[in-house]
C-alpha cells in the first residue's frame, strides 16, 4: 500500500523549522520530572521483563495492510504472507520488529461515528490475531514493538477523523478503555512482544509555539495536551503489561538535544528516529547518551533509522554505525522499513546485523528467553493456577491462556504431554 506519511513534506518542514530555531537553542524542561536515578542499567539494551535486558536490533515492518493488519477479514491469507516476511527478516539478521497497530484508525478500533465518535471496541478477533503474530515472532526468537497510533490520526483531509482521542478526554478514555486495555490485558506478558510505543512521531502535530513542527494537514495540539495523552496511555499500559513502554519521537531534537518533550511521563525507555535531514544538527554518532543536554536516566533506542546509510551523509555501513552507537550508550537500532516501496530496508540488514550480533555476545540480541515457560495463565508466576488453566484449555480450547508458555516441550502443540511436564516442574 502507498505509504501515507508524506515524507518529503515532513522533511522539508522540519528542515526549515530546525534552521529557524537552532540558533536560539534551548532545552525546555518537562513540567513533571521523574527521577533519573535507577537501579537498572541505562545502556546495553532496554530493561525488558523479569529483570532481563534486550537489545532490539531489527526493522520497522511497519504494516502489511495500512491500519488493517489484524482484521479477521482475509486474516489467514494475510498471516501466511506475514509469516513469510518474518522468516525473511529473521534470515537477514532482524530480531526486533516495530509494527503499527491502528495508524490513522480508518479500520480499527471501532467508533460510534466516523468523525469524532466515541471508541466502542475492537473488530472481531483483532487481539487474537495480534497474539498469533506475537506467538509466531516468539517462535522465531523475535520480538514485536507495537505502535498504537501515529500522528496520522490527526489528519484532517480524510473522510473520517479520530484525532480527538488526543484532546477530547471523553473520547480518549473510550479509546484507552475499549481499544488499548483489551490488547495489553491479553498480551501483557507475551514473550513475543518487545514493548509498546504509545504514538509515532507526535511532534508533527505539536504547536510550533511549543517547539513542535506541525504539518498543515494535521490538527495541531499543545505540548501539554500530547503529554497528557501519553501519560494516560502509559498509566494504562503499566497497569496491565509487563513489557516496557515508550514514545516514538521524530528526532533527537525533541529528546533532549533542543527540547525535552517526553521526560517525566514514566516511560521505560526513550525512542527517537534518525533520518539524514537531522544529521548536521542531531547526530547520535557525535552525541552520546551521556552528552545529551537532558539526562534521561533510561535506555535510549533508535526506533527508525534511514536504511541507506552508505549513501547518506554518514557514508558508513550499518555495522560501523552500530559499533559507534553502542559505544555512545544507545540501546537499540531499527531500520525503516520492510514494506515501504520507496524507503526500503530489505537489502540493508545483511550481513551487517548478523555480524554485529556475533561480535557482541554480551548484548541480548538473539537469545532465547525461557523465563516465562510454564506460566500458562500469564500472571508472571508458575504455580497450581497454571495447572488449572491448562486443564481448562485442554477441555475447551476457547479458554484463554498464553499459548506460547503452554507449549512447554516446544513441539508446536499443546496437549497432555505439556500438562505432565508442567506438573513435574511443580513437583507434582
Amino acid at each position: 500500500m502507498k505509504r501515507k506519511r508524506t515524507i518529503a513534506a515532513l522533511v522539508a518542514g522540519v528542515f526549515l523549522t530546525t534552521l529557524m530555531s537552532f540558533s536560539a537553542t534551548k532545552v525546555n524542561a518537562a513540567t513533571t520530572k521523574e527521577s533519573t536515578t535507577t537501579t537498572e542499567s541505562t545502556t546495553g539494551g532496554i530493561n525488558w521483563m523479569n529483570g532481563t535486558k534486550y537489545f532490539p536490533l531489527g526493522a520497522n515492518y511497519a504494516w502489511k495492510d495500512w491500519g488493517n493488519d489484524f482484521s479477521d477479514n482475509g486474516w489467514d491469507y494475510r498471516f501466511t504472507q506475514i509469516k513469510a516476511d518474518f522468516d525473511d527478516m529473521k534470515s537477514k539478521g532482524v530480531n526486533a520488529v516495530r509494527w503499527w497497530v491502528f495508524c490513522d484508525s480508518w479500520a480499527a478500533p471501532l467508533f460510534s461515528d466516523a468523525k469524532g465518535g466515541l471508541c466502542t471496541g475492537l473488530p472481531d478477533k483483532w487481539v487474537d490475531h495480534m497474539e498469533e503474530a506475537a506467538n509466531y515472532a516468539n517462535s522465531k526468537n523475535m520480538k514485536i514493538y507495537f505502535t498504537f497510533t501515529s500522528f496520522d490520526v490527526a489528519r484532517t483531509t480524510n473522510n473520517f477523523y479520530h484525532g480527538n482521542i488526543i484532546d477530547d478526554l471523553k473520547v480518549r478514555k473510550s479509546f484507552i478503555d475499549n481499544a488499548v486495555t483489551p490488547i495489553v490485558k491479553q498480551l501483557g506478558t507475551n514473550p513475543g512482544i518487545m514493548g509498546w510505543d504509545v504514538v509515532n512521531e507526535p511532534e508533527w502535530m505539536i504547536s510550533d509555539t511549543d517547539g513542535g513542527a506541525p504539518n498543515k494537514e494535521l490538527t495541531t495540539f499543545s505540548l501539554s495536551t500530547l503529554r497528557s495523552f501519553v501519560k494516560d496511555m502509559v498509566d494504562c499500559i503499566h497497569q496491565y503489561a509487563k513489557q516496557p513502554v515508550s514514545v516514538g519521537s521524530a528526532s533527537l531534537k525533541w529528546l533532549g538535544e533542543q527540547y525535552d518533550f517526553w521526560s517525566g511521563l514514566n516511560l521505560d525507555f526513550y525512542d527517537f528516529h534518525w533520518y539524514d535531514w537531522a544529521t548536521p544538527w542531531f547526530n547520535p554518532l557525535k552525541t552520546s547518551v551521556d552528552q545529551l543536554k537532558v539526562k534521561l536516566g533510561k535506555p535510549v533506542i533508535l526506533g527508525e533509522v534511514m536504511p541507506d546509510m552508505q549513501n547518506s551523509s554518514v557514508k558508513e555501513s550499518h555495522q560501523q554505525v552500530l559499533e559507534q552507537l553502542a559505544k555512545n550508550g544507545y540501546s537499540g537500532y531499527m531500520l525503516w522499513s520492510w514494506t515501504d516501496s520507496k524507503i526500503n530496508c530489505q537489502n540493508a540488514t545483511a550481513p551487517d546485523f548478523a555480524n554485529f550480533t556475533k561480535a557482541h555476545p554480551e548484548l541480548n540480541i538473539d537469545k532465547t528467553d525461557n523465563t516465562l515457560a510454564c506460566d500458562v495463565n500469564g500472571d508472571g508466576v508458575v504455580n497450581v493456577l497454571d495447572v488449572i488453566a491448562l486443564k481448562k484449555y485442554l477441555a475447551d480450547s476457547s479458554f484463554k491462556i498464553n499459548t506460547v508458555n503452554a507449549d512447554i516441550n516446544n513441539d508446536g502443540n499443546i496437549n497432555v504431554l505439556d500438562l505432565i511436564l508442567l506438573k513435574r516442574s511443580l513437583g507434582k
